[in-house]
């Protein structure tokens, strides 16, 4: 037995120093010992999830839970990781049994009403969030959260009580953007834009705060990195390409976020033939960051490694439980492909792509009204117009250089003209279209965990196009930095 301690404090000793295969391999060897203690598997679940084998983290996860059955951390746990293969009824029982199994835990309780909302269930989802309320009533990410579910959830007494809070208690970044967001949206309801701004400007602040060492290394790289290389991208070791990967056909949706990319994706996965709604998943850049660090360096262009990038997007793709499945066709939305177009067709060349976009100006502003706490060039007005320049550059590039394989669709366009715009994409796509798929609002087994999670619950809306005209003026300033702004 002390043997047995002995190695497990020597694997945990490695495991925070960050050597995780030394930590698996003494792992390995303990779980032979029929007595072996729970904990090993639990510390053999975490060193896969570092090691992002998401199967194997899985496996050893429910190791751990056989033996304790009641553990809220390992319940809560795996219902994160089958939310991630989109298995939405095991993970709801599993989030269940977690908070049944301690009831005042606010993880798992926040986290089943995140779950409730992506479902589009605000019943129990509100019925969630007031329950972490009740455990934690100065969290005002919950307040932001129920506001978003609940129109009349924030009134002019919550308001008070928000005001007062932010400036009397020492808040975590998260909770003061969020409750900055919460002024920001009742000034708006006021139509005092002025003040509306300077709220949003202190919460954007607190946001970047919340995550800083990340935001700073994000902002850096989606700014100054990849803007300056994706045009000079070179390749080695094409013939190393992962077969399984060049005979799919994915559809990667595009973009500025607030362009309509989910309704899009909703859309597509509803129709005749059936399609895998991945959400974003960042896999692409992940692929490339970590099988090529070299594109982090200081170098306008790059020699990237294809056959490195393949392997990598096989094990993503397998811990999304993608690859068991027969002539699977999947769409994925993080918008910040249109970067990596040609790394794309490389590995996928049967690939499309769907580049939604609506008025410059307006989705200016709709980002910056938006709490998009992960997405780090957000968070100032400044960061989110060289953000949209580079993305016009980059969009307008590929476009020439690859014409057949990208379809623009107008989010005006589409509110207005459904049928015809979406009966275009499904052509271009080599679908069959069905009006059903503009009917997924009916789904029960959609699940979206973006901004727009509420929006897909209803049908499509006419395009407001005088819905941002009020705040054309704060554009004025930077109109002789940016050519394509227009403030007419």
């Amino acid at each position: 037995m002390n043997n047995l301690n002995d190695n497990l404090k020597k694997a945990l000793n490695l495991f925070n120093s960050r050597k995780y295969d030394d930590a698996k391999l003494i792992l390995l060897a303990l779980i032979k010992d029929l007595n072996v203690d729970k904990k090993v598997y639990f510390l053999l679940y975490e060193i896969f999830i570092k090691l992002n084998e998401g199967q194997n983290a899985k496996k050893y996860l429910k190791k751990f839970i056989e033996l304790d059955n009641k553990n809220h951390i390992g319940l809560n746990n795996l219902a994160n990781i089958y939310l991630k293969e989109r298995k939405t009824d095991k993970a709801e029982k599993l989030y269940l049994r977690a908070v049944e199994s301690k009831q005042d835990y606010l993880t798992g309780i926040i986290n089943l009403a995140v779950f409730y909302q992506g479902m589009g269930d605000n019943k129990s989802a509100k019925k969630f969030y007031e329950k972490g309320l009740n455990l934690s009533p100065k969290k005002l990410g919950i307040y932001y959260n129920l506001n978003k579910i609940d129109n009349d959830f924030i009134n002019e007494e919550k308001i008070k009580y928000i005001s007062e809070l932010l400036k009397s208690e020492k808040l975590d970044p998260f909770d003061m953007a969020s409750g900055y967001f919460l002024l920001a949206e009742n000034q708006k309801k006021k139509k005092n834009i002025s003040n509306e701004m300077e709220h949003l400007k202190t919460a954007h602040e607190h946001s970047f705060q919340h995550k800083l060492s990340y935001n700073k290394q994000s902002l850096h790289y989606w700014m100054n990195v990849v803007p300056r290389k994706y045009e000079k991208f070179n390749f080695i070791n094409n013939d190393k390409i992962k077969n399984e990967l060049m005979d799919m056909e994915p559809i990667f949706i595009i973009g500025l976020p607030r362009s309509g990319s989910t309704i899009v994706e909703s859309i597509l996965s509803s129709g005749t033939t059936k399609i895998i709604g991945l959400g974003e998943t960042n896999i692409i850049n992940w692929s490339i960051i970590n099988s090529n660090r070299q594109i982090l360096e200081d170098q306008k262009s790059v020699i990237l490694d294809i056959g490195a990038i393949s392997s990598k997007l096989l094990t993503g793709l397998g811990n999304l439980d993608i690859l068991n499945k027969k002539n699977i066709i999947f769409t994925e939305k993080s918008l910040e492909n249109f970067f990596y177009i040609d790394v794309i067709l490389k590995i996928f060349p049967k690939a499309k792509f769907i580049n939604t976009f609506r008025n410059t100006e307006d989705n200016i502003y709709a980002i910056f009204q938006q709490f998009l706490s992960n997405i780090s060039w957000t968070h100032s007005f400044e960061n989110i117009l060289n953000y949209v320049d580079n993305y016009l550059k980059a969009i307008s590039f590929f476009k020439k250089k690859h014409p057949g394989k990208i379809f623009s669709l107008n989010l005006e366009e589409l509110t207005n003209s459904q049928e015809e715009v979406s009966k275009k994409m499904y052509n271009f796509c080599n679908l069959e279209w069905n009006i059903k798929a503009l009917e997924f609002y009916n789904r029960k087994d959609l699940f979206s965990n973006t901004a727009s999670n509420t929006q897909i619950r209803k049908n499509i809306e006419k395009y407001d196009s005088e819905k941002y005209k009020p705040y054309k003026e704060l554009l004025k300033k930077f109109s002789h930095r940016y050519h394509w702004i227009n403030t007419e």
